[in-house]
């Protein structure tokens, strides 16, 4: 039986309770530790509700909102909804979600990626459990607006003949292929789907040998943004980063936030590892030292 939530998957402004699920190991809020001065690191593991937005004490910028959450069970949204300058992101790694989005309805399966595109009405409306996912919001301003009630019934499932689709509203895209792995996800220019906000990729190396070769092929120098925001995310295994002159690891079940100004380059990779890294806002504005 799905649960009602009180916002899109959770609340806007708050982070569910969800102490006494069955497989759950949620904490009651997202641990944190940083350098003040070059990074801060997130550990989401076990934790359902905000890992980073706007109105947790040490966030400075409203430019994007991650929540996580760790074997929920589904749940039904309270209302359709839409946001009115933002793009929202569900990232799925374990269950199934249905999603009502403009009008139809879609599923979302396991390390599959759906975005909606702003103005667009949504909600969640059901899946099968536990699950994994997260939903990254660009920018994380108070936009969300009610538009109407979750449809008593709904319309039958659509565009499940093929995992990928494109739509003015958005699109769905399935990470199990290579296409989707070890590139610019979303962004402009070359990147597989188009974004006003970000530029994300999604990552991929069971060996080292995959790691080395992307490492050949994409050039990792040390470098700084002038203005935007860099995540890094890990699913599975460790990168290890330096950080202005700090050398930082990021293992399973955390996520690192590099602040503009701070020279930062990828120094190792242990496989086999699966994250995410993305950047907001969608700026050219990388300076390699």
């Amino acid at each position: 039986m799905a649960r009602v939530h009180g916002g899109s998957a959770m609340s806007e402004v708050e982070s569910v309770n969800l102490s006494g699920l069955s497989g759950s190991q949620t904490s009651t809020s997202a641990t944190t530790t940083s350098n003040p001065m070059s990074h801060s690191k997130y550990t989401f593991r076990g934790y359902s509700g905000y890992v980073i937005a706007p109105w947790i004490s040490g966030i400075t910028h409203d430019l994007v909102s991650i929540r996580h959450s760790a074997s929920e069970p589904p749940w039904v949204d309270r209302d359709v909804h839409l946001h009115a300058g933002s793009e929202e992101v569900y990232f799925l790694f374990q269950g199934e979600l249905q999603l009502l989005v403009a009008g139809s309805v879609f599923t979302l399966k396991p390390r599959e990626v759906l975005k909606v595109n702003p103005r667009v009405p949504h909600a969640v409306v059901g899946g099968s459990g536990p699950i994994e996912h997260f939903v990254i919001r660009m920018p994380a301003r108070d936009d969300r607006r009610a538009v109407g009630e979750v449809p008593a019934k709904l319309a039958p499932v659509a565009g499940e003949a093929k995992r990928e689709l494109r739509f003015d509203w958005g699109c769905r895209a399935p990470l199990t292929e290579a296409r989707y792995q070890n590139c610019w996800l979303f962004g402009v220019g070359q990147a597989r789907f188009q974004s006003d906000h970000m530029c994300l990729a999604y990552l991929n190396f069971p060996t080292d040998e995959s790691a080395d070769s992307s490492g050949r092929t994409h050039r990792h120098r040390l470098h700084l943004h002038q203005r935007s925001w860099e995540y890094y995310t890990v699913l599975q295994g460790t990168r290890i980063l330096q950080v202005e002159a700090e050398l930082v690891e990021i293992n399973a079940g955390e996520t690192l936030e590099v602040p503009p100004q701070v020279k930062h380059v990828l120094r190792a990779t242990r496989t086999p590892f699966e994250g995410f890294t993305f950047r907001v806002p969608r700026l050219a504005d990388k300076v390699e030292l």
